[in-house]
């Protein structure tokens, strides 16, 4: 094969690839964590524990206030954050299902720390 052959299948390729569409899954709930020195975790190790699970890729936080509960993260055992998280379906052989998104959901509570995690909003689909 000729190199200009080869470099133009090459250009073709990449052209492919650059207009692939991708689909990627947003939801966002209200975390219940126990931040406390003596029987939680940091809110950093945990929200670091989520990025951590397949599919995560972005994890955002914002403090949640409940009426009567302190707002600060540190040394808290009934801290609330709102999270934002977005899931690149990729790492999922058989494509992305409702039970790989209700098994995260499941994994998550099952982070060390958190004492509860439910959507606030339905989950979003979008092709980016």
């Amino acid at each position: 094969m000729k190199r200009s052959r080869l470099i133009e299948i090459i250009k073709e390729e990449l052209q492919l690839v650059l207009k692939e569409e991708s689909t990627q899954y947003n939801f966002e709930g209200l975390l219940q964590t126990d931040t406390s020195v003596d029987t939680g975790r940091p809110q950093k190790d945990i929200l670091s524990d989520i990025r951590s699970l397949p599919g995560v890729t972005i994890v955002s936080s914002k403090d949640y206030v409940m009426q009567g509960q302190e707002v600060f993260a540190f040394n808290n055992p009934n801290y609330y954050a709102i999270i934002k998280v977005k899931i690149d379906p990729h790492p999922y052989q058989s494509g992305f299902q409702d039970e790989d998104l209700q098994q995260l959901f499941r994994d998550i509570r099952a982070i060390d720390g958190v004492k509860n995690f439910k959507l606030n909003k339905p989950v979003e689909k979008t092709t980016v």
